[in-house]
């Protein structure tokens, strides 16, 4: 019962997510509107690999140590965050960068960072039991000086406290052990997973070959560095026993493993120069995304799109840094700043509005006095932007937004609801922006939980898989016959016999909100052949629309199952 609740106090300790973790580690929250050239660096590629991911993108932490290291924390993709030092911050090359990054990012998509403070938990209830033996012992050392007496009672208690020590200092060593032993397979896996995302082996080994070459290498300074060990990118403390503790490979083993070719020298680097503010104001023209798109893989089956799901290849991380490169310049610095990313949510619902008048007086009166000017400004340059170009736009917002106040926050989500509710109808625009933006938000904020999966079924949610699939045919199709062959396309796929599709005109996409909400409660394995059967609906006429795409791609996120970008 003692490890029990010893365990369950410090992961619940733990449970606020990834930020606890960074905060504990003494981390610094680098904020989404940096303009130090390294950490905007840092941001970008952060932010590319998450869209890329299709995930929600980590908050990024800096933490001030000289050595090269990283980590990620988080309880799930929704709270995790991403630590970097600041010796990998000025050490370290855009392309080593990425390939770090890339080690991190594939914890967060194999679960690593749940089992991780999971072993923090555990091992904290056990070390608890010679915890308190040792302050048993030591309380006796006070008292029998004092009272020499009641000699059995002291031995009595001598005993046991000696007794919970050796039972606690016992456990916590096959306890460190088996830690280490898990820790080390799951680095190699990183490892390669890393070299996988990035198709490039330079990136990864050129880091682990600096970090062998630098005099800090990995060692982190801050005491609560040995709690967090077995989670970073390289051995971040020294302990006893060598290697039976190692949380990590030795960097001359996971070198050979990706360069096998490596001549056995380690690099050794000074900080790099200052990065020029220019280097990252370069922007990639309408034809390099094109040019990029063809390149990636064509979507050609509802398999391949789930196969996706969780997972980033190079293509689609080429693709979005294109993608953002190419922005509009105004609204891609508009959407990495909490303040102005309010106002570019505002713009993208009242563009192309008919009742904008009406809308501008419900901005005027909701949201703080100076997002109409903001709004405004950002306007002409959405007029004539891609599709394409929305949800990453989005993606961006929602991570700077989470740096709002509650109270700007709530000001901020009653606006929204204002300008969505004004004409009595939603959108398929405004449906997404709620769905997405709001949805992750309320998460952050504590606004909403989610909701625990149960179910292992599809048939239990016939009614919300019908309405589900009836929507994304609708979006796709104008025309009855071929939105009713869309709909049977999904039906087939979702294995559920005699689905009905509903009318058109009694269809709403509020009622999609109910069947999403439902469909949250489906166990994880049960969740793909939901998205395939959203896929096939899609792609039953060999034809993709960027508006289908962006609605099942809403749909997976709310799902919890995010799927990355897909040039149409």
């Amino acid at each position: 019962m003692l490890i029990l609740f010893g365990s369950l106090f410090k992961t619940l300790s733990l449970s606020g997510g990834g930020t606890t973790v960074a905060e504990m580690l003494g981390g610094r929250l680098v904020p989404q509107g940096s303009t130090e050239p390294r950490e905007r660096q840092l941001l970008n590629v952060v932010e590319e690999m998450a869209i890329a991911a299709g995930m929600p993108i980590p908050k990024v932490y800096l933490l001030n140590e000289q050595s090269i290291n990283a980590f990620a924390a988080g309880m799930s993709p929704a709270d995790a965050v991403i630590g970097v030092t600041e010796g990998a911050l000025s050490r370290l090359s855009r392309d080593e960068l990425q390939g770090v990054i890339a080690h991190e990012f594939s914890h967060i998509f194999n679960g690593d960072m749940r089992l991780n403070i999971r072993l923090i938990g555990v091992l904290h209830g056990i070390l608890l039991i010679g915890l308190i033996g040792y302050f048993i012992l030591r309380s006796l050392r006070y008292s029998g000086s004092r009272n020499s007496k009641n000699g059995g009672g002291i031995a009595a208690f001598a005993a046991l406290g000696l007794g919970l020590m050796v039972i606690g200092y016992t456990g916590t060593f096959f306890g460190q052990w088996i830690k280490a032993t898990v820790s080390r397979q799951r680095e190699y896996l990183a490892d390669s997973s890393a070299v996988q995302f990035t198709r490039n082996k330079d990136s990864i080994a050129g880091a682990l070959k600096k970090i062998g070459g630098v005099s800090d290498g990995s060692y982190l300074n801050t005491p609560a560095a040995p709690q967090y060990s077995h989670a970073y990118f390289a051995q971040g403390v020294k302990g006893f026993f060598g290697s039976v503790f190692a949380t990590h490979p030795p960097l001359e083993d996971r070198i050979r493993r990706i360069d096998p070719h490596w001549d056995g020298e380690f690099i050794h680097s000074e900080a790099l120069q200052p990065l020029p503010p220019e280097a990252l104001r370069s922007t990639a023209s309408r034809s390099a995304v094109e040019k990029i798109a063809v390149t990636t893989a064509i979507l050609s089956s509802a398999e391949q799109a789930i196969s996706q799901v969780g997972t980033l290849n190079e293509q689609n991380i080429e693709y979005v840094h294109q993608l953002i490169m190419a922005m509009p310049v105004t609204l891609r610095t508009a959407a990495q700043d909490a303040y102005s990313a309010r106002a570019l949510v505002y713009a993208i619902l009242l563009h192309n509005q008919k009742n904008r008048q009406e809308l501008w007086e419900i901005l005027v009166r909701h949201a703080d006095q100076s997002m109409p000017a903001l709004v405004e400004k950002y306007l002409p340059e959405l007029i004539n932007l891609d599709e394409e170009f929305r949800l990453p736009l989005l993606d961006l917002s929602i991570n700077a937004l989470r740096e709002l106040s509650t109270n700007q926050y709530i000001q901020f989500k009653r606006a929204v609801h204002q300008i969505i509710i004004a004409d009595n109808r939603i959108d398929l625009k405004e449906w997404i922006i709620q769905r997405l933006v709001i949805q992750q938000l309320d998460l952050h904020f504590g606004f909403r939980k989610p909701p625990k999966p149960r179910h292992g079924s599809l048939d239990v949610f016939r009614s919300d898989v019908e309405t589900t699939l009836a929507l994304i045919a609708y979006v796709e199709h104008k025309d009855e016959n071929e939105a009713l062959a869309a709909f049977e396309a999904g039906a087939r796929e979702s294995g559920i016999a005699n689905l009905d599709m509903p009318s058109r005109r009694d269809f709403k996409l509020e009622s999609l909100d109910r069947s999403l909400d439902n469909l949250m409660r489906l166990k994880p394995l049960v969740k793909p052949r939901f998205l395939k059967a959203c896929v096939a609906v899609i792609l039953e006429d060999g034809k993709t629309t960027t508006r289908g795409i962006e609605l099942v791609r809403t749909i997976s996120n709310s799902l919890d199952c995010p799927m990355p970008p897909i040039p149409v």
